[in-house]
Parts: C-alpha cells; structure tokens; sequence
C-alpha cells in the first residue's frame, strides 16, 4: 500500500513537472518569470525532481530493489547539483 502512495506522489510530481516544463517552454525566455504564474511554474519544475527522487528511492529499498538503490541515489546526486545550478544561473546574474 505504500508503494502505491509513493508511486502516485512519484507520477504525480513527475506530471506536474512535465506540464510546467510544456506551458514555459513556448513562451519567449524573457517572458517565462514575467507574471506570477510563471514564476509558480519555473519553480514547479525546480523543486518536483527534489521530492519526486527520495520517494523513487524508498520504494527500491522497501522492494529491495538493488538496481533502484544504485540508480535513484545518482539521479539524486545529479538533481542535487543540477537543480542549485539552473537557479544560480537564472538568479546569481542578476543579483
């Protein structure tokens, strides 16, 4: 039963993301953090992996899952880095 709530939440997020990621992409790059909801939704696609990654994780050590345990703490090590980096190049200019 909690595999299935972890797995929800995963698909869930990874959605949500997703659904960010196609309303920002067609707009033009200066426009994207032009309203509130932009700037909603670019954080949507910031934070998302952040929570979706730690539940991928618990269902592979729950299920024993060795590939899981080996894969999903490096995806976790790549959004750790990848996500302060996109958000230092879109704020750190400016600031």
């Amino acid at each position: 039963m909690i595999v299935d709530l972890l797995w929800t939440a995963v698909i869930l997020l990874l959605g949500l993301k997703l659904i960010a990621t196609m309303i920002l992409l067609p707009r033009p790059r200066a426009e994207r953090l032009a309203d509130r909801q932009g700037v909603w939704l670019w954080w949507a696609t910031k934070i998302t992996p952040i929570l979706a990654v730690p539940c991928m994780i618990a269902i592979a050590w729950i299920e024993n899952d060795r590939g899981g345990l080996w894969v999903y703490p490096l995806l976790m090590v790549f959004v750790l880095v990848a996500v302060p980096v996109m958000v230092w190049r879109r704020f750190g200019r400016t600031a």
